[in-house]
C-alpha cells in the first residue's frame, strides 16, 4: 500500500474516523431501522457514543427521534433508585409503553441487563424486562453488544438484524494516518505491512494510538515506531516471546523448513506488496490454522513460540481444562473470549495445547456436550476472521487421530505439522545448543556420547524415547553440579547420573535388594532370550529415581514407525519377566510388579481392541458404548489369553536359563550396575531361547 503523506489528511476527529471505517455499516443500520427493523451491533463499548451520534444525525434527517436509555434520564414521575441498571428498567419500561413510530429506543448497555450469568438460564434483569422487550413489536431498538458478553437465544431473536464491527478494513487504513503520523515512519514505507499490527483495532483505540506515536521523523528503521504500536495495541493475557527459530531450537531441519515455506516465507513476500488484488490472493492461501502433532516434550508449543517471534505476532496459550467450565454457555465464552483478545492483538497466534482434550471426535465415548458446544464454537470463530487479518490458531495434541474431524478439513486447521522424538542429527543440534548456552564445556566426545546413548536407550520410567525435554533436563542437570561442585569437567559417570535423573535417593536393605535384582534379572534375561526383544543397553538396582528401585534399560527400536505383532508379543513377554522371577525364586511376588502389570495390561488392551492383533477376538475394533455384552466378554476373554501366554513364555524362558539368572542376580548385587559390555561378557558363550 503506497500512500502520499500530501494526500493524507491534517487533522481528523473521532467521529469522522469512525464514519471513514464504518461508512458501509453504518449506512445499513441506518437503512435497517429506518425499514422498522431492530438492529443490535456488535462493537467494543467504546464505540457507542460515535456510532449513536452517526446514526442519529442520519436517521435525524429522515425524520426520525431516538431515545438514549442509559439509566441516566429518569422518566417523569419515576424515583431515582440509586442503580443505573434499575434506571435503565424504569426508562425501557416507560418508553416501550410511550413509544411512537417514529421513534427509535437506544439500548447501549442491553448486555449489562441480560448477559448470561454464570449459572444457567437468565439473569434476574432478562427476566424482568423480557416480556418489555416483546411487548410492542412495532418498536425499533437499536441495541448494542460488547464482544465479551453472551446472549441467549431469546434476546437474540428479538433483532432480526445484527452487525459485527470488528478491527477495521485495509483499504480504511489510509484514511485514518494524519500526515504528522505517516512521518514517523521510514520514507517510502509500506503501509500495508502496518496493517497486520492495527487489523484487530478499532478506529477510534487507533487514532489514539497514532496521536501517541514519537520520535524522529522518517526513521531509517521502522521498528521504533511499530514497538510502540505493539505496546499499546496488545491485549491483557498476551505477550510476544522472544524464541528464535534458528537459534533457540536446535535440530528439527524439516519442521523449520515446513513453517517458512509454508507460511513465514509467503508472508516475507506479503510484506513486499502494495497491488491489494494480489494482496487479496496471498491472504486467500495462507493457512491460518495449524496442528502441532507428536510425542510429549517434543517443543510444540515451543515451535509456536518461534513462530510468534518470527511474525513480530503476540501469543495466547490455553488448555482445556482452563477453557472449560461446569455452567453452561462459560466455556464458549471463554473461547470468544480468547478469540477476541487475539483479534485485538493481531498479529497473534492462539495456541490451544492438548486440543484433543476438548477437541475429541464428537461421536467418541469421552466426548460430552460441554465438548460438543466448545468444538462448535472454535469453528465459528476460525470462520469469523477476515481473510487479511494475521491471527493464526495452533492446536497442539499427542493423539491427532483423536480429534473431531470437522477441524481437521481444509479451511481450519489446514497445516499438520509433526513434530517428532529428536534423532540423531536432532540430539546433536540441541545438546551443542544448550552446551554454548549453559556453557557447560562438553567436548566433541562427550556430546557424541550423550547423542549416541539418548538415541540406543530409553526412558527407565515411561519407556519413552528421549525428547527434547529429555536433553534439557540432561543439561540442567550437569550445570546444577557444575554450580555446586564449582568444577567445568565431567566424567562419564556424570554423564550417565544426567541421563537417569541423578544420583542414588533410595538405600535398599539386603533382603530387598535381593528381590530386586531377582525381578531386573528377569526382565532381562527374558529380553536377552528373545530375537524380536530390543537389545539391553543397562541393568541397575542403584536407583536413579526416587519411585523405581531398579530399571532395566533398551536400546531403541530401528524401527520407530512400523512395529510388528512378534515385538509387541516380546514386549508383553519381557514385562512379565521380573513378576515371574520373584514368583520362581521365592514363590511369591512383591509389589514391585504394580507398572508391569499396568503397563502390559494397557498393551494387550491396545492390541486387542484397536490393532487386531488377536486371532480369537479378529479385526474388530472396541467401542465399549455400541458393544454388546457377548462381544465385549469375547475381547476380554482375548485379553487373558494373551496375558496368560506371555505370563507363561517367560515362566519357561526363566526355568530353562535358572543358572543363569542366579549368575545375573549376583552380579547386580556385587556391581549394582551392569553396562552392555558387561552383559556381553557375562552371557558369552550362553544360546538364547
Amino acid at each position: 500500500m503506497t500512500i502520499q503523506i500530501e494526500n493524507l489528511p491534517n487533522e481528523i476527529s473521532e467521529k469522522q474516523a469512525l464514519e471513514y471505517a464504518y461508512n458501509s455499516e453504518i449506512a445499513w443500520t441506518v437503512q435497517k431501522l429506518s425499514s422498522g427493523v431492530s438492529v443490535l451491533l456488535e462493537c467494543e463499548k467504546q464505540l457507542i457514543p460515535w456510532l449513536y451520534m452517526c446514526v442519529r444525525t442520519k436517521l435525524k434527517n429522515q425524520g426520525y427521534t431516538l431515545e438514549f436509555l442509559d439509566g441516566r434520564a429518569i422518566p417523569e414521575g419515576a424515583q431515582d433508585s440509586g442503580s443505573v441498571l434499575r434506571n435503565m428498567i424504569l426508562q425501557i419500561t416507560h418508553w416501550v409503553r410511550n413509544s411512537s413510530e417514529d421513534k427509535v429506543l437506544v439500548l447501549p448497555h442491553l448486555d449489562l441487563l441480560v448477559s448470561n450469568s454464570a449459572n444457567e438460564g437468565l439473569t434476574t434483569e432478562a427476566r424482568e424486562i423480557l416480556p418489555l422487550l416483546y411487548e410492542n413489536p412495532r418498536i425499533v431498538f437499536l441495541a448494542f453488544k460488547d464482544p465479551y458478553f453472551a446472549f441467549s437465544k431469546v434476546i437474540e431473536n428479538l433483532f432480526p438484524a445484527k452487525k459485527q464491527l470488528l478491527g477495521i478494513d485495509r483499504k480504511c487504513l489510509d484514511g485514518l494516518i494524519l500526515q504528522r503520523e505517516a512521518r514517523k515512519f521510514p520514507p517510502a514505507f509500506n503501509f500495508q505491512s502496518l496493517y497486520q499490527y492495527v487489523s484487530g483495532l478499532n478506529p477510534v483505540r487507533l487514532r489514539q494510538i497514532l496521536q501517541r506515536l514519537d520520535g524522529i521523523d522518517f526513521p531509517e528503521d521502522s521498528g521504533k515506531v511499530i514497538s510502540q504500536i505493539r505496546e499499546m495495541s496488545i491485549a491483557s493475557d498476551m505477550e510476544i516471546p522472544l524464541v528464535d527459530m534458528q537459534k533457540d531450537i536446535g535440530g528439527y531441519g524439516q519442521v523449520k523448513e515446513k513453517l517458512g515455506s509454508e507460511i513465514l516465507e509467503i508472508l516475507k513476500r506479503r510484506a513486499e506488496i502494495s497491488d491489494e488484488d494480489e494482496l487479496k490472493e496471498i491472504d486467500a492461501i495462507i493457512p491460518k490454522g495449524l496442528i502441532f502433532h507428536g510425542p510429549p516434550g517434543t517443543g510444540k508449543t515451543f515451535f509456536a513460540k518461534a513462530m510468534a517471534t518470527s511474525l513480530n505476532a503476540s501469543i495466547i496459550i490455553v488448555s482445556g481444562p482452563e477453557l472449560k467450565s461446569m455452567w453452561v454457555g462459560q466455556s464458549e465464552e471463554n473461547i470468544r473470549k480468547v478469540f477476541f483478545k487475539a483479534r485485538q492483538s493481531a498479529p497473534s497466534i492462539i495456541v490451544f495445547d492438548e486440543l484433543d482434550s476438548f477437541a475429541g471426535a464428537r461421536d467418541s465415548g469421552s466426548s460430552t456436550e460441554v465438548n460438543h458446544s466448545m468444538v462448535n464454537q472454535l469453528l465459528t470463530e476460525m470462520d469469523g476472521f477476515r481473510k487479511e487479518e494475521l491471527v493464526f490458531i495452533v492446536g497442539t495434541t499427542n493423539f491427532v487421530s483423536s480429534l473431531d474431524p470437522a477441524l481437521l478439513r481444509p479451511g481450519r486447521f489446514e497445516l499438520k505439522v509433526e513434530i517428532p522424538f529428536p534423532d540423531k542429527t536432532d540430539r546433536a543440534a540441541v545438546l551443542t545448543l544448550y552446551n554454548q548456552k549453559m556453557k557447560l564445556g562438553l567436548d566433541d566426545r562427550q556430546l557424541d556420547f550423550l547423542t549416541r546413548k539418548t538415541g540406543e536407550t530409553t526412558d527407565a520410567m515411561t519407556g519413552s524415547q528421549y525428547t527434547g525435554d529429555h536433553l534439557n533436563a540432561i543439561m540442567r542437570y550437569l550445570k546444577r553440579v557444575q554450580l555446586r561442585e564449582n568444577r567445568n569437567e565431567f566424567t562419564d559417570k556424570d554423564l550417565y547420573d544426567a541421563m537417569h535423573g541423578g544420583k542414588t535417593k533410595v538405600v535398599l536393605n539386603a533382603e530387598e535388594k535381593e528381590v530386586v535384582a531377582y525381578h531386573e534379572a528377569g526382565h532381562a534375561l527374558v529380553a536377552l532370550s528373545i530375537k524380536e526383544s530390543t537389545d539391553v543397553e543397562r541393568i541397575s538396582i542403584n536407583s536413579d529415581y526416587t519411585d523405581a528401585l531398579g530399571y532395566v534399560q533398551h536400546v531403541g527400536r530401528k524401527n520407530k514407525y512400523v512395529i510388528t505383532k512378534k515385538q509387541l508379543l516380546a514386549d508383553l513377554i519381557v514385562f512379565m519377566g521380573g513378576r515371574e522371577a520373584e514368583s520362581l525364586v521365592f514363590k511369591d511376588v512383591s509389589i514391585g510388579s504394580q507398572n508391569d502389570i499396568y503397563r502390559a495390561n494397557k498393551l494387550v488392551e491396545e492390541m486387542v481392541s484397536v490393532l487386531g492383533m488377536s486371532e480369537a477376538f479378529g479385526v474388530r475394533v472396541v467401542d465399549d458404548k455400541n458393544m454388546s455384552t457377548d462381544i465385549l466378554n469375547k475381547r476380554d476373554r482375548a485379553i487373558d489369553e494373551i496375558l496368560d501366554r506371555a505370563k507363561k513364555k517367560a515362566r519357561q524362558i526363566l526355568e530353562s536359563r535358572l543358572d543363569m539368572l542366579h549368575k545375573l542376580k549376583e552380579e547386580l548385587i556385587l556391581k549394582e550396575t551392569l553396562e552392555r559390555v558387561d552383559i556381553e561378557k557375562l552371557f558369552q558363550g550362553q544360546e538364547g531361547a
